[in-house]
Order: C-alpha cells, then structure tokens, then sequence
C-alpha cells in the first residue's frame, strides 16, 4: 500500500532549530517515510533517523555535495538503510544551451558510477527551467535508463504542464513524486490548490515513492492537514 512520507525540506528551519524535537513532532503525526533534504549528513543525524526508525526513501543532494562528499554520502546512506541518491538541482552551467547538458549528462554517468558501486541507484529532480524548455526530453534520451527522475507536481503546473502527462511520457523512469499543490503562482498545501492529486494516485503505481512537500510558514500544520487528505485518497 503506498505510504504518504515527507520531503524535509518542509522542515528544513525547524530541523536547524531542533532536529530531534522536529523528528519527535513528524512520527508523533505518523510519518513513516522521507526523502532526506536540507539537513547534515553526517553520523549524529544518521543515529536519530535510526532511533526513531524513519524509512528514507532517498538522500536529496547537490551535485557538487554529492561528488565531494561522497563517502560521507555513502556511510551515512549504509547507516540508514538508503539506497537511493537524487541530484537535488540543475547546476547552473546545466542552463548554458547545449553546452551544459551535454556536460550535465556527463557528470551524471560519473556519479552513477561512484554510487553503483555501493548499490545505490542515481536520479535527477527538476524545477521549472527544465519543464518550460522541455529538458526532460534531452535527459531521457542521453541518460544511461537506470538513472530515474523525481518529479514535481507544483513546478510542472507552475509551468502549465499537466503533472499526469509528464509522468506518462517519463514513467519508464519516475522514482518518486513531490506532492505540491498549485494556486495562483504558489505552493500550498495538497488540498487547497488546483491539482488533482486523485487522478494521479490512479495511475502511478505504488512502487513509485509519493512526498509531500511545501514552503509553508507553518510546516507542522501544513504536514497534519496534507497528510490527512491525501491519505484520504487513497
């Protein structure tokens, strides 16, 4: 049955506040799973995602982290029983035409290589730049096929894409879903936004690792009440 989990970024200034009492508050809410984002990797953070028995889904990282800290990467993923690594952001040379994608793709083989190794598979996580200039296209067709993607409901409908219709023409590779709702040029929380988070439940399969995610001012409120609804779908 799929499970509802957490994008910490959500989180990610209560987690720099108090990181054991920001975990304490996310599985007193029932929250299972996260893809790890915006928090330090390193062997304290590792141990109290263990202790409170978290299932992490993925490792969100930059490129740059990911090939210079590398094997603190791959103890702390050891350690928390993660097999998966996202490249978090398209670098900025990744925007120079051509150019940069070609470069991009390049160092996403390389990081492959390194991660395989260790049996941790590679994916790339978009923005709005690479759905509004059809980037995802190019990726697919130059990127080795075990490299997946993690897609993201609120930047494709921020870029007048229907997020249904990007995960059709990218399932052979969707990882993991990012569940943002949309409204008016802005996140919100899944619910009280213009997606259809139900038509999407309907198609994706359970295999595919849903999230939620948001900028909220209030993340706690924010987590209740998408976690609520979205469950609800299910």
């Amino acid at each position: 049955m799929r499970q509802i989990g957490l994008q910490t970024y959500t989180v990610r200034k209560l987690m720099k506040e108090d990181l054991e009492l920001t975990f304490s508050e996310l599985k007193s809410m029932g929250i299972q799973q996260i893809e790890v984002s915006r928090m330090p990797i390193n062997d304290d953070t590792a141990q109290k995602i263990s202790e409170y028995q978290f299932d992490v889904c993925s490792l969100q990282i930059t490129m740059k982290k990911l090939f210079n800290d590398a094997e603190e990467i791959i103890r702390f993923a050891r350690t928390v029983n993660a097999n998966h690594v996202v490249v978090s952001v398209l670098p900025w040379w990744g925007h120079i035409p051509v150019i940069g994608i070609k470069r991009f793709v390049k160092k996403m083989h390389e990081l492959q290589r390194i991660y395989e190794k260790e049996g941790i598979i590679l994916s790339f996580h978009h923005h709005a730049y690479e759905i509004k200039n059809d980037i995802l296209p190019v990726l697919d067709k130059w990127l080795d096929k075990k490299i997946g993607f993690i897609i993201d409901t609120y930047w494709i409908t921020f870029s007048k894409k229907d997020p249904l219709e990007v995960y059709q023409d990218f399932k052979h590779r969707v990882k993991g879903i990012h569940l943002r709702d949309y409204v008016d040029g802005h996140d919100i929380t899944p619910g009280k936004g213009n997606i259809d988070f139900k038509r999407i439940f309907g198609q994706v399969p359970d295999t595919v690792y849903t999230v939620i995610e948001e900028n909220a001012k209030d993340p706690l409120i924010a987590i209740k009440e998408a976690k609520h609804y979205l469950e609800g779908l299910l």
